[in-house]
């Protein structure tokens, strides 16, 4: 994975958000490091926390397909929401658990 480097920008918006410099103050070398590293984190949890909501609804969407076409073939909606429950964990499994299994 190739990782941008932060703007000198970006360095300074965050050592002033986390109260490290202020505004017009000229930052010391380490600091930049450091604030670029933080940056840079802050990317990747970005990237991290929208990678787990795609998988959030790719785990969801097959539930909600069966549990729809239950109800329209004619199955009462408790018992459609029964069967829902007992297939959510394969699903879960084959969509989320095993990569999060792997990861442990």
């Amino acid at each position: 994975m190739t990782r941008r480097v932060p703007s000198m920008a970006e360095r300074e918006e965050a050592a002033i958000r986390l109260g490290k410099l202020k505004p017009g103050e000229k930052m010391s070398p380490q600091l930049q490091t450091q604030m670029a590293a933080i940056v840079q984190k802050a990317h990747d949890l970005d990237a991290a926390d929208a990678a787990a909501e795609i998988k959030s609804a790719d785990f969801a969407t097959p539930i909600v397909t069966t549990y729809d076409a239950l109800i329209e073939g004619g199955l009462p909606e408790h018992a459609a929401a029964r069967v829902v429950a007992a297939i959510a964990p394969a699903v879960w499994r084959t969509n989320q658990g095993a990569a999060h299994a792997r990861n442990r």
